[in-house]
């Protein structure tokens, strides 16, 4: 019976111990913890920072024209209660912020030209597509680190225009 009261924290993790679904107790930091057995559970969350590859998003720019852009991001858990109440999951998370991404893409980079898209000058609309999630992730405990865009390319009709 003591076996199953004893759990253990690793570094990289954090932990929420709950009670009949109940959180009760956040554990931040590792080391090794007790729980009432069959009464109490755990659940471990992530404490490293993670990665999120988004789907490619079709994007219109404010010329009209199109890019089909594929980004990623990388987030941390900082709230363990309010993520694991708002989102349960990493799954659901990852879910919830690869929409949130690609709308904040879709609404950032359509108030821009191609050319502006296309060249070195993306850092500005990168820090506004940060904040945007930022603001909407806090909601769900996470913290989002980066977001940068990995591709840009042109859909096959344009690129067959150009070309």
């Amino acid at each position: 019976m003591g076996f199953f009261s004893i759990f253990v924290v690793k570094e990289i993790n954090q932990a929420i111990v709950l009670q009949f679904g109940d959180p009760k107790k956040i554990i931040l930091k590792p080391g090794l913890n007790f729980k009432i057995p069959f009464i109490q559970n755990v659940v471990f969350l992530d404490k490293r920072i993670l990665n999120l590859d988004t789907p490619p998003e079709e994007v219109i720019a404010s010329d009209q024209k199109r890019l089909i852009v594929d980004a990623f991001a990388r987030f941390q858990i900082i709230d363990p209660l309010k993520f694991y109440i708002s989102v349960g999951n990493e799954r659901v998370a990852r879910s919830r912020l690869a929409t949130i991404i690609n709308s904040r893409l879709r609404s950032v980079l359509g108030k821009q030209e191609l050319q502006t898209l296309l060249s070195k000058d993306r850092t500005k609309q990168m820090s506004l597509i940060q904040e945007g999630v930022n603001t909407e992730a806090e909601n769900f405990g996470i913290k989002i680190v980066d977001v940068r865009i990995k591709r840009a390319d042109l859909p096959q009709a344009n690129s067959e225009a150009i070309y």
